[in-house]
């Protein structure tokens, strides 16, 4: 005979055995249990779902059919039958508030409840799906309470890795369409900054031959012409005002990395100091400037007027964090080594360390490590192109140096240049009261197709001691050399021209006669910026009767 006996549809099944075997069975606890009870329990035996019941207010004895057997895991051994607090003590403190309810008659129910369960030794999070109903006896009393329950963990697992993978295919999708907004702004402000190149590169033209017919006209009277001291003094300003001119059209090129550069031998310091004048214009008067140089020389050689540029970038970006002003300081020194910047290893050597500080608000970490790409800036539409830090950054890399940045927020900035030094010497400069270049005779083909520009450069060089013979284009040129070369000791030619440029027609002067030096000119070439190496001497306007005079001669004690 069973020791509880119960009427069920599949007797064979595991949980009716257990139910035979549980001490709650043997020990005759299932004495004198009602009605109810049994019918109950057959019902949660023959069930082909997920169910259990615990039975007695007091008690909670715990009974489950097959269905529920693989959701306790290693908690079957000892559970059938046994208080519903012993098995289920992992969860208890989360579960029992609603157990007590459906004691008290108040039914429950949850959808994927998350509890932190003891699953085969391991404390692992689970999901579940369940529903507390109070089984009444015929008093009216409730005595027990009736779960249908299903594990969702994995469901609710494929279901969140869903939703991540849709979230980040959301985001991907977003942070796209922000790169685009980003690339097309990009686009907007390159093509900004070209059309404004290309306008600034052809006025600098213009007006560097105007300057030209000034200057070169300044020192003709100087150094050729009569007058009191008041005229002198006149002419002298209009040279100072012209100079200043050239000196601004110079910057704008090189701000606009539209204009042909070359390196040349120069102290830091020295050339800093030329440019604080500038910088303090730029700051404005809200903002002090320290300057702090070394008494010995510091060489370098670099294109000093990318430098100037690089400097004019980083004081730009002081000012603007220092809207309610501050201090800008810069200092030179020089340093035996450069740190690990960035992913980079420290490098041994010589280098002249620029620093330029402020006290503005700083740059958030976050953005460190992106203020050098192109077109990043962190101020608002139109108002910064994000060019001045990567003109910086790529300076800095082409001359063998780098470049660090240290900032906190809301206590400043500090830009470190580290260039390296040289042992040469500057080269040397003609003083105003050295003697001019003579050109004993030689004849110089001048091409120039500005009338104006023409009339100055013939006699500024005839003045010189030259014979001067005019070409008023590239193809005039090659015929008058077709001619015969032979009459000339020099080409000088400006490079932008209709038709044939003077960088062309150096090039053909090259191929054809070998041993006829060339000399270009220009205040301005898209050609020479793109072809840097072309290998031809070069007098930038606006040029001085001296330097003009130096060039040619070098050239013809060449040949």
């Amino acid at each position: 005979m069973l020791p509880f006996p119960l009427t069920v549809t599949a007797p064979e099944q595991l949980a009716f055995r257990l139910l035979q075997d549980s001490d709650w069975a043997q020990g005759n606890l299932a004495a004198d249990v009602p009605l109810e009870f049994k019918t109950a329990l057959s019902m949660v035996l023959d069930s082909p779902e997920p169910l259990w019941l615990a039975w007695g207010a007091e008690e909670k004895r715990f009974f489950f059919n097959d269905a529920y057997l693989p959701l306790l895991g290693e908690k079957l051994h000892g559970a059938m039958g046994a208080k519903l607090q012993t098995v289920w003590h992992d969860v208890w403190p989360e579960v029992c508030a609603a157990i007590d309810d459906a004691f008290a008659g108040r039914p429950r129910s949850f959808k994927n409840l998350r509890l932190l369960m003891d699953r085969d030794g391991t404390m692992k999070e689970t999901f579940w799906t369940f529903s507390y109903s109070p089984i009444r006896v015929a008093s009216g009393e409730v005595e027990g309470i009736l779960c249908v329950v299903s594990e969702q963990t994995e469901r609710v697992i494929e279901r969140d890795l869903h939703s991540r993978q849709v979230a980040a295919i959301t985001q991907e999708a977003r942070q796209a369409h922000l790169e685009l907004v980003r690339a097309r702004e990009q686009l907007r402000q390159s093509q900004k900054l070209e059309a404004m190149g290309q306008l600034t590169g052809g006025v600098a033209h213009d007006f560097n031959n105007l300057l030209q017919i000034i200057t070169g006209s300044v020192d003709m009277l100087l150094h050729y012409a009569g007058g009191d001291e008041r005229q002198q003094r006149h002419v002298k300003a209009i040279g100072s005002a012209a100079g200043r001119a050239a000196k601004l059209t110079a910057h704008l090129l090189a701000f606009s990395r539209r204009q042909s550069l070359s390196p040349e031998v120069f102290d830091v310091g020295e050339s800093i100091q030329a440019l604080s004048e500038l910088i303090t214009t730029i700051v404005g008067g809200h903002i002090a400037v320290t300057v702090n140089l070394p008494y010995e020389p510091v060489h370098v050689l670099l294109d000093r007027n990318q430098l100037d540029t690089a400097l004019i970038n980083m004081i730009v970006n002081a000012r603007d964090a220092m809207a309610g002003g501050g201090r800008v300081t810069i200092d030179v020194e020089r340093v035996s080594a450069v740190p690990a910047v960035r992913w980079s290893l420290p490098i041994q050597g010589r280098f002249a360390a620029v620093r330029v500080s402020d006290t503005g608000s700083g740059i958030a970490p976050e953005l460190l490590s992106r203020i050098f790409e192109p077109f990043f800036t962190t101020k608002g539409v139109g108002e910064g192109t994000g060019l001045g830090l990567s003109q910086v950054f790529g300076f800095v890399k082409q001359s063998e140096g780098d470049v660090d940045v240290q900032s906190q927020v809301g206590q400043g900035t500090t830009f470190t240049l580290y260039l390296p030094l040289t042992e040469q010497t500057p080269s040397h400069h003609l003083s105003q009261d050295e003697g001019l270049e003579q050109g004993e005779g030689h004849r110089i083909l001048v091409v120039e197709d500005n009338a104006d520009v023409a009339e100055f450069a013939m006699g500024a060089i005839a003045s010189l001691g030259y014979q001067v013979t005019l070409a008023r284009n590239a193809e005039f040129a090659l015929q008058e050399l077709a001619q015969d070369a032979s009459r000339f000791r020099a080409v000088f030619s400006d490079v932008v021209m209709p038709g044939i440029s003077g960088l062309d027609l150096a090039k053909a002067i090259r191929s054809q006669y070998p041993g006829l030096p060339v000399v270009l000119t220009s205040g301005y070439s898209e050609l020479l910026a793109k072809d840097a190496g072309h290998g031809f001497p070069l007098l930038l306007k606006p040029y001085s009767l001296r330097q003009l005079g130096k060039f040619l001669a070098e050239v013809c004690c060449a040949v």
